[in-house]
């Protein structure tokens, strides 16, 4: 179950559920799932929009930090905002080092 995807982009719905929609980051076609739904998330999740994921059986990362536990195969529920927050801050401030 693991995942190494680029979020082609978020679905979000009038209730706050949603999917994100997954595709490959590289040639090797390995992004694992198509897609991955949740029941809520934070208001800024739409900044996922073609970020790069990962993860395993039970967590999904954004660069070295995790934003979301996975619950089965294709459903995530995500951390709290101010961590979801600060992991976006994280990943931009080091992909700017870059």
């Amino acid at each position: 179950m693991s995942i190494d995807a680029n979020i082609a982009h978020v679905e979000l719905n009038e209730d706050g559920s949603g999917i994100l929609h997954l595709c490959d980051r590289g040639s090797d076609g390995s992004r694992g799932q198509d897609r991955l739904r949740f029941e809520t998330a934070p208001p800024e999740v739409t900044a996922l929009n073609g970020l790069s994921i990962w993860g395993g059986a039970s967590w999904v990362m954004l660069g070295d930090v995790k934003i979301a536990d996975r619950i089965g195969y294709r459903r995530i529920a995500f951390i709290e905002r101010d961590a979801f927050l600060d992991a976006m801050r994280i990943y931009h401030d080091l992909g700017a080092r870059a």
